[in-house]
């Protein structure tokens, strides 16, 4: 990312943001090295993930798994622009688009791809709408990935639904409870009901852990720190979002294991499942 762009800074919030209560999206791009976070938000993280297990421990530690874990998203959307062709990304609840992000990744592998992006947090939307101004294959929409009807709506004017599409829910469905309305899987029914034979659905998910508690009491004191419930799911409860679909080997599987390059070693993972399937 380039060294002039501007950091968001408290004076600098949206007209109805708060900085001072601190938020999930926010909170994550400060873990990725971004700028569009407040103090509030880099206390959290830095007094939640403290006791973060691992060489490096602590917040460090914190950054090196997210890393890891944005890795693999760029395996996965270079595989799709790759080996299937894809050319076009419905990105949804990305937050800021700062590095390793979708359209960074697709075109590393294949030049034109486009790009739709959407985030429900006003400060987010504003600071990728701002990375992104200059770029007209790729947009950045102010909106809430629970309501994919609107969303699809506006991603029609950039993407072509009736060719397949990259549809990308990385870190985004255990924020959903299952009782929801609309549910986790009423919100991926609605998405790929909007898109051809042909189009993948790929996602990452915290996994649940009953064993480890020391981790279990970090992520729910995170949780009551900036008012998100995160509902962390087995491996059988996230296969089921693939259901009906063709499933992409390995399957979901842990986030370094999915295809990882080869005789890379890497740190250990957060605890997340990822998976990626096709569109029958």
């Amino acid at each position: 990312m380039p060294d002039n762009l501007p950091t968001t800074t408290l004076e600098e919030a949206p007209v109805g943001v708060n900085a001072m209560i601190p938020n999930s999206a926010r909170i994550m791009d400060y873990l990725l090295g971004g700028s569009a976070n407040f103090a509030s938000d880099r206390a959290v993280a830095d007094n939640a993930f403290v006791n973060w297990p691992g060489d490096p421990g602590g917040v460090e530690g914190v950054k090196v798994d997210l890393h890891a874990a944005r890795d693999v998203l760029g395996r996965i959307v270079g595989y799709l622009a790759g080996e299937c062709g894809i050319r076009q990304f419905l990105d949804l609840a990305s937050g800021v688009p700062t590095m390793g992000n979708t359209h960074e990744a697709a075109r590393a592998v294949a030049a034109g791809c486009r790009v739709v992006y959407a985030d429900n947090e006003p400060s987010v939307a504003a600071h990728g709408q701002y990375l992104l101004d200059s770029d007209p294959d790729t947009v950045f929409l102010d909106g809430d990935f629970r309501n994919p009807a609107d969303i699809l709506r506006r991603a029609s004017a950039t993407l072509d639904f009736s060719q397949p599409v990259g549809l990308i829910l990385f870190g985004v469905l255990h924020f959903v409870e299952d009782d929801a309305d609309p549910g986790p899987e009423q919100i991926v029914a609605q998405l790929l009901d909007a898109v051809p034979s042909g189009s993948y659905l790929a996602l990452s998910h915290f996994a649940k852990d009953d064993t480890d508690t020391a981790l279990n009491e970090m992520l729910t004191e995170m949780d009551k720190q900036t008012g998100d419930s995160v509902v962390r799911r087995t491996r059988s409860e996230v296969e089921r979002f693939f259901d009906g679909m063709d499933i992409v080997p390995p399957g979901v599987v842990e986030t370094e294991l999915w295809r990882p390059a080869q005789g890379a070693a890497g740190p250990k993972p957060l605890p997340m499942w990822c998976g990626l399937a096709r569109k029958r």
